[in-house]
């Protein structure tokens, strides 16, 4: 099948898609290893529209798209990406002019095009009450399992199906506790289950039909404890799922989620030692919001806030970048229907020419001329 390219643009060093696509943002990515593209489905545009959408990158500055069957206009689906990899944030920029002054660590580290996606926020908490205790493998699919058998096919390619990603009244109206355990979601199911229902009964109440509408409205008006808050007002959803949903789904940029593995960094390699009187005021301070107060542990959340004060505003892009680094692998799905590891593509740390991120804090993109494969 023919699939007709366009093109963006970019400097070397902002995007990799393998560094990307797979490491434990998203999780409905397909690589098919021999044509050396990858392929989801994405929901673009107004509505619950979603599109069969192909990515490759043949050079490190070099982003090639597609669309299953033209069924998406091309403009549309830039607008989307550039949106979709935040492509307004100049990485490179970022670690050269602040990151490596803030940090003397990362004169040793290299972001290798590693960002923070801006992806749907439905799918995003959902995906990662999947994440609970689990590995990329079994969230891979586990994430497949509920497009399959609750949402909707938009497309065949590379002899697979694909499917958009359910909503929260489909997810209602077809799954049950008992078929998500079926399928292996164990304990998850039920968090999913009660995760939705709450999600149409506060859209609905709020005066929403989607979604993603009623999130980002949410968003919109809140701080990040009170959005922190009503994300983990959700069944299964603890302070660290609600801040990758607010990093990796809301795009709030400052937001430094911390698992076992930042933990470790931080009393490894930062010397963190946790303060009584610090942790006082801490718990002080979440008071007036009895969920946080319930569930937050008050180390990891003094972490995130010393990552924070060292970091700057896009703390939660220096923490994704230390911990791919930490990490050093990929792992997801391919079209044969395996799901592999690899290792972390380096790339070549070149030093942009903008003098200050400050100055330039846009990365400039350009269109150029479509091909066919």
């Amino acid at each position: 099948m023919a699939l007709k390219y366009s093109q963006i643009v970019l400097p070397k060093g902002e995007l990799c898609l393998s560094n990307v696509l797979q490491t434990g943002q998203a999780f409905r990515w397909v690589l098919n290893e021999s044509e050396n593209r990858y392929a989801t489905t994405m929901k673009i545009g107004d509505g619950n529209n979603y599109f069969v959408v192909v990515l490759r990158q043949p050079e490190d500055h070099i982003l090639e798209f597609a669309s299953l069957n033209e069924t998406c206009g091309m403009d549309m689906i830039k607008d989307h990406l550039m949106k979709y990899f935040r492509l307004d944030i100049p990485l490179q920029e970022l670690h050269y002019s602040d990151w490596r002054k803030r940090d003397a660590r990362f004169e040793n580290i290299t972001p290798h095009g590693m960002r923070m996606l801006g992806q749907e926020p439905w799918e995003t908490l959902i995906s990662f009450i999947c994440s609970s205790n689990n590995n990329i493998s079994r969230i891979t699919k586990m994430c497949s399992s509920l497009c399959v058998h609750y949402g909707n096919k938009v497309g065949t390619m590379d002899s697979l199906d694909f499917y958009s990603f359910p909503t929260s009244d489909e997810l209602v109206k077809k799954a049950s506790e008992t078929h998500l355990r079926e399928l292996g979601f164990g304990y998850r199911a039920k968090f999913i289950i009660e995760t939705a229902k709450k999600m149409v009964q506060d859209k609905v109440n709020a005066g929403f039909e989607s979604d993603t509408a009623f999130l980002e409205d949410l968003n919109s008006k809140l701080t990040y404890e009170q959005m922190r808050e009503h994300l983990m007002s959700y069944q299964g959803i603890g302070p660290k799922v609600a801040d990758c949903v607010c990093l990796m789904g809301l795009r709030m940029d400052q937001v430094v989620p911390v698992d076992v593995h930042v933990g470790r960094i931080a009393k490894r390699d930062y010397k963190f030692q946790s303060k009584k009187e610090y942790l006082k005021n801490l718990a002080e301070k979440y008071k007036e919001l009895p969920i946080t107060r319930k569930k937050i542990n008050l180390e990891l959340d003094a972490i995130r806030l010393m990552f924070l004060e060292l970091w700057g505003p896009c703390a939660g892009w220096a923490q994704g970048i230390l911990f791919t680094n930490e990490v050093g692998k990929t792992n997801g799905a391919t079209s044969t229907g395996e799901i592999k590891k690899r290792k972390l593509i380096k790339l070549e740390d070149t030093e942009p020419k903008q003098a200050s991120v400050r100055e330039n804090s846009k990365t400039k993109m350009v269109e150029v001329k479509a091909t066919s494969s």
